[in-house]
């Protein structure tokens, strides 16, 4: 295998702290098979062990290895519970996922939960998806917008997504008909990027930022759901003072926590969910 030194990195608080659905729990390590081929990483101490199933990748960009840790955490580090959420996990990174996996991925995650979330794209990428051969096994990726155009809403239902099944089928065909893509998104800041994702079927403000951070690199994205929303009851009432619609909330925590919003939403989701 192939080897990689990091600093303040954790591969696994990174990839468990459920920001990604391309990366998959397999022995000691991770398998992704969402970028064109299989990747398999491991870590050991300051050291990623990784194989591939073709060529070399880049994990320095797939992993965000270049954002500067120790600033991000003095520029969003302002009160206890944000320092107690950096020190459970303090190298945990923001991932950078492929966008229509990770589009689809939280398309599926609306109102269920990360076990179920796994079922259901899982179940996509067996159907539609390319299949590998690495390592004695097959692994599946996640099929691309063209592939996917083939599924109708009357299939993604067999496979359990019920009404979410509408939405990937209507986002897929705008994807594949070019009224939203991946280089025109990247092209514009973070507000309009949002706009134009929200225009995709089934999309909403919580889905749009997922993707805008997980994907598209805006760090100041900052999702909210039922668990930031209960962090934001107890200890951040000054999310609520200028109004408590999502824009509102997810306006004052981009303004509270600056450019790097992202990562403190990262940090205070894993902490709140791990320590319930």
């Amino acid at each position: 295998m192939r080897s990689l030194k990091v600093k303040s990195f954790s591969l696994s608080d990174s990839l468990e702290c459920g920001q990604t659905f391309c990366w998959i729990k397999e022995g000691e390590g991770y398998i992704n098979a969402d970028i064109g081929q299989v990747v398999y990483v491991e870590q050991k101490g300051n050291t990623l062990f990784y194989d591939t199933s073709e060529s070399d990748v880049n994990l320095s960009k797939l992993f965000r290895l270049e954002d500067p840790l120790d600033q991000i955490h003095r520029e969003i580090t302002r009160d206890g519970i944000m320092k107690k959420s950096i020190d459970f996990a303090p190298n945990l990174r923001i991932i950078n996922d492929p966008f229509f996996p990770c589009l689809v991925s939280f398309l599926c995650s609306v109102w269920k939960n990360v076990p179920a979330i796994r079922n259901m794209t899982g179940s996509i990428r067996r159907k539609w998806g390319p299949s590998y051969e690495f390592r004695g096994k097959t692994f599946y990726g996640m099929p691309s917008p063209l592939e996917l155009s083939e599924a109708t809403v009357s299939d993604l239902k067999k496979l359990g997504l019920a009404w979410r099944s509408e939405f990937i089928v209507k986002s897929t065909e705008a994807i594949t008909a070019g009224e939203v893509t991946e280089d025109k998104l990247v092209s514009m800041d973070y507000r309009e990027a949002h706009k134009q994702l929200k225009k995709l079927h089934g999309v909403g403000d919580k889905v749009a930022d997922c993707v805008s951070l997980f994907s598209l690199g805006f760090l100041e994205a900052f999702p909210i759901d039922v668990w930031i929303e209960r962090v934001i009851q107890e200890h951040y009432g000054v999310f609520t003072t200028t109004g408590k619609s999502y824009s509102k909330r997810t306006e004052a925590a981009r303004n509270y926590f600056g450019r790097y919003a992202g990562y403190a939403q990262e940090y205070l989701y894993h902490y709140t969910r791990c320590k319930v």
